[in-house]
């Protein structure tokens, strides 16, 4: 549509100005004077109209258009002018006529105003009054239907107007105050209703999510999965569920001064949403104005509360328990308050989820509706958790027995002196009173007061799932420590600063639990070792024949051991405390077992010792046997088995001990034989001075072995603190996924762990030499005795004969009890021992005949054929010291002359007592030739050389 015609601007002249040019032809016309003239200003005039038509006809056909459009808006505009003058007139005569009527009846209009009035305000209190009517039917149905946010509106609307405008109405008085007590009972039962969503609906809803599966995270399969997680990964799980807990849910764009609730009476459960209902139901309080009464009865009831929440899930979980298990063992009894504790677990988060949600809608509606009240906050909550669960602990771990057992806490009050404990102590003498005040009427009194106090758990039934015992700390721990560490950071604590349930428990554990078992274990290894024959009752662990019976007493020690192993596992962050309390009862135990030594190796005062022991007490003695290859290479097999029990190896097979050639044996075997010949080979050996009674050397060799197998077990103990490396790497490859880090404790303790268990391998040690040198020993003692014997006997000397005998019952005993290697150690060098001080015992006899070489001979024969069934091997050295007594069939020049053309056999200083006995032999004695036999001796043997 074009644009309407633009009307031009005022003031604008135009261009030419037409009447001007009018005048102009008038003049012209009149000023003619012949009619040709006017002709031609008339054909010109009209020359000029008609252009000016023409130019009019184009302009109007051009405009034809905009020129319609014009008329046609002047027609419309001048009839509404027309109409709008019309309406004004009327109003006019309208006003005129309404003035004189109001002039003549203004009193009466006035009146009928007023009533009009009336009416409607006697309209509208009948309406509310057939409201209030209405509103107990209207109240209880929304009630009935869980609609708090409408029936408490509702209410407080029907109240506002009793008290208001309807104030005076007598028949509403009794329905006023009915709706009154309705509202004083109303805020009742809403924080009953969020108490019911707070704790009941949401502990519910976490018992339903575990009986489904879901929720099983702090359950764990094994005891070594279970301190791996709690010490790599707690944390972790702890930050993830704190992230839950703390994030307070929140509708998108909503404001904490906006808290419009609204209410949705078509849903069919309105508790569906949790979180929504109880908004509506903090809504409700806040406008009964009860929001400062919710809170305190929250704060006031919540211990209770948790209270009940343990109390129906331990009647749960008695009730599963006595469905599913059949059979009523102490096991599935502490599996099923584990199942307990975690159930409750997940039912206190979750009831700590909902108190987040609930102080979320509390902080909103108090900025909402301008109420100043201090709300609680989560710590209170927790700590209120712990309190709870410390109730809890108290009745499953029978708190109140052990702390009722001052008896047991004074014997190791410090815990440092563990020998107290085996101290004689002092009877108490039991006070008897006089007499006492229990009859009194006072008494009664206030013992029948004392009766009707409630205590807080009274009226509540104390329902176990499992009888009471401190052991039952050992399930619960890790998840406990576990949920500990989730409620130290939801309070955000301070590095270091730990909670009160923390505490609680760690007390409980190092003061309660810790020193119990440690009486416990003292008690056990104190009745193992002062039993009749607590040294002497042995067990076989193990069938194989490598293994040999230990004793009962040491077995029951590493069982206690054992014991303490096994907490290290279930109370990993307390290893330090397990570890000095193993050590502890080792140190004892240790003490025990060198005085059970002292009493085999002195059982007389210090002036009659047994002489092996008094030679173990010689450190050049004691280093000297430990130097030689046999001890070595005993002690590489012993390592190297160890080290295979140790990494839980299957194979079990010696030690490839570097192998020494005969010689070596030979000349190691003369080494220990000279010296000790040295040693003992002059005075000679009492009778007092050896042990001659076997059951002595067989509990010896029984300490011996359980010492030993003792000290590997407890080696293996101390290296489960450090790493160690591996056999291979293959094993290291696959051990690394499975073998947990080691427990921290401190080097001083591991150090006093260890040192302990190197002390009981030096006691076996130490009873390993003290055979070893007691073999020998004896061997002194028999063979160098002086004794008489019959020549017309062909037996050997009696002597011999009796040390054969001991020499098989020391086999005998030996076999039964140590392991063959060391069996082996024991006898092995004995024959270059024998040869050595028969042939030594030459220099002290008097006088030698063929009867005399014979009977050297036969003790000789004898004795190898005992050593041979002994060691299995034929004892070449004992060949060598029958030929030595054969050389007295010899002169001295053949015996000179055989060593020119054969070599030297035999030492310089044996030829020499061999040159002196011969010359002993002869009827007369020529001091001059044997000085001439020894000169050639050492001229010979100078130009030979000595290889012997």
């Amino acid at each position: 549509m074009d644009q309407p015609p633009i009307k031009p601007p005022r003031g604008v002249k135009p261009i030419k100005e037409t009447s001007g040019l009018l005048m102009s032809v008038i003049r012209t016309l009149s000023a003619s004077e012949t009619n040709e003239q006017r002709d031609r200003e008339k054909a010109k005039l009209e020359t000029e109209y008609k252009q000016s038509d023409r130019k009019l006809d184009e302009l109007v056909s051009n405009h034809e258009q905009d020129l319609t459009q014009v008329m046609q808006l002047f027609g419309v505009l001048s009839q509404q002018v027309s109409e709008s003058r019309e309406k004004i007139h009327k109003v006019k005569e309208n006003l005129k006529a309404c003035k004189t009527l109001l002039r003549c009846r203004r009193d009466e209009l006035k009146k009928l105003w007023m009533e009009g009035l009336e009416y409607k305000y006697m309209l509208q209190l009948l309406e509310e009054v057939e409201k209030m009517n209405e509103v107990p039917n209207r109240l209880s149905t929304h009630l009935a239907r869980k609609q708090y946010l409408h029936a408490t509106r509702l209410l407080v609307e029907a109240v506002s107007l009793g008290k208001g405008s309807l104030e005076g109405v007598e028949g509403l008085k009794e329905l006023s105050q009915e709706l009154e007590s309705k509202k004083e009972h109303l805020h009742i039962q809403l924080v009953s209703e969020l108490k019911q969503h707070l704790y009941v609906k949401t502990a519910q809803h976490a018992l339903a999510l575990r009986r489904q599966g879901s929720g099983r995270d702090g359950l764990f399969n094994s005891p070594l999965q279970r301190s791996v997680e709690l010490r790599l990964s707690s944390r972790q799980r702890s930050t993830v569920r704190r992230n839950i807990l703390d994030s307070t849910p929140q509708k998108p764009g909503s404001k904490i001064e906006d808290f419009d609730i609204e209410e949705d009476l078509e849903t069919a459960d309105p508790e569906a949403d949790s979180s929504h209902f109880m908004a509506i139901l903090v809504k409700c309080l806040a406008l009964l104005e009860k929001l400062p009464f919710a809170v305190d009865k929250l704060r006031v009831e919540m211990q209770s509360e948790l209270l009940n929440i343990i109390q129906r899930t331990t009647h749960y979980i008695s009730d599963i328990s006595a469905i599913q298990v059949t059979n009523d063992t102490k096991q599935a009894k502490q599996t099923a308050l584990l199942e307990l504790m975690q159930t409750l677990f997940e039912q206190f988060r979750q009831v700590a989820q909902a108190h987040l949600i609930l102080l979320n809608h509390l902080t909103r509606a108090c900025e909402a509706h301008k109420v100043n009240i201090k709300l609680y906050d989560m710590k209170i909550f927790w700590a209120q958790v712990q309190a709870v669960l410390q109730l809890l602990l108290n009745d499953y771990l029978d708190i109140q027995n052990i702390s009722s057992e001052p008896q047991l806490l004074d014997n190791f009050g410090n815990p440092n002196d563990i020998s107290c404990y085996f101290s004689r102590r002092k009877q108490q003498v039991k006070k008897k009173s006089l007499f006492k005040f229990d009859g009194s009427s006072s008494a009664l009194t206030m013992n029948n007061n004392s009766k009707d106090i409630p205590t807080p758990r009274s009226n509540r039934e104390k329902i176990l799932v499992c009888s009471p015992d401190p052991n039952n700390i050992t399930l619960i721990f890790i998840p406990l420590m576990c949920f500990i560490e989730e409620i130290e950071q939801s309070l955000d604590l301070r590095q270091g600063v730990s909670c009160s349930l923390n505490l609680f428990l760690s007390n409980y554990v190092t003061d309660g639990f810790l020193m119990r078992k440690r009486a416990e274990t003292l008690a056990q290894i104190d009745i193992a070792v002062r039993a009749a024959d607590a040294w002497k009752a042995t067990i076989l662990l193990d069938v194989t024949t490598d293994y040999k019976p230990l004793l009962v007493s040491t077995v029951t020690a590493e069982n206690c051991i054992r014991e303490w192993r096994s907490l290290l596992q279930v109370l990993p962050l307390f290893g330090e405390q397990v570890v000095k309390s193993v050590c502890a009862a080792l140190k004892e135990y240790k003490d025990t077992c060198y005085a059970a030594y002292q009493g085999i190796v002195q059982p007389h005062s210090e002036d009659r010792r047994i002489c092996s022991a008094a030679w173990l007490k010689d450190e050049d003695i004691s280093r000297f046997l430990k130097s030689l290859p046999n001890w070595l290479n005993l002690k590489a097999q012993q390592e190297y088995q160890a080290r295979n029990e140790r990494r839980k190896t299957t194979v079990r097979r010696d030690h490839p001990s570097e192998e020494e050639s005969p010689e070596d044996v030979r000349q190691r075997n003369r080494r220990e034989a000279e010296i000790l010949a040295s040693n003992l080979g002059e005075g000679g050996v009492s009778a007092g001075e050896i042990l001659s009674d076997m059951a002595l050397l067989k509990e010896l060799a029984q300490l011996q072995e359980s010492m030993e197998w003792f000290s590997v077990r407890m080696l293996q103990f101390a290296s489960e603190f450090r790493q160690e490396p591996s056999l291979s790497p293959a094993a290291a490859a696959t051990t690394s996924s499975v073998v947990e880090a080691p427990l921290p404790i401190s080097p001083s303790t591991l150090h006093q762990l260890t040192s302990i268990a190197q002390d009981f391998d030096e006691l076996a040690n130490t009873c390993l030499l003290l055979l070893h040198l007691e073999v020998r020993v004896q061997c002194f003692h028999y063979l160098l005795a002086q004794s008489e014997y019959n020549k017309e006997t062909h037996e050997p000397d009696p002597k011999v004969l009796e040390l054969s005998r001991v020499l098989a019952n020391v086999d005998e005993a030996m076999t039964s009890s140590l392991h063959p290697r060391k069996c082996k150690y024991i006898f092995e060098g004995l024959g270059h021992l024998i040869a050595k001080i028969l042939i030594s015992s030459s220099q002290y006899m008097k006088l030698i005949d063929e009867a005399g070489i014979q009977r050297m001979c036969r003790n000789v024969f004898a004795l190898q054929q005992t050593l041979t069934n002994i060691t299995m091997t034929r004892e070449v050295a004992l060949d060598h010291a029958r030929h030595y007594f054969e050389l007295f069939f010899l002169t001295p020049e053949e015996i000179l002359n055989g060593i020119v053309e054969k070599g030297p056999e035999f030492s310089e200083l044996e030829y020499m007592n061999a040159f002196q006995l011969l010359n002993r032999s002869k009827a007369g004695r020529d001091l001059g030739a044997v000085n001439t036999h020894l000169e050639r001796l050492s001229d010979i043997l100078g130009e030979v050389g000595v290889t012997v």
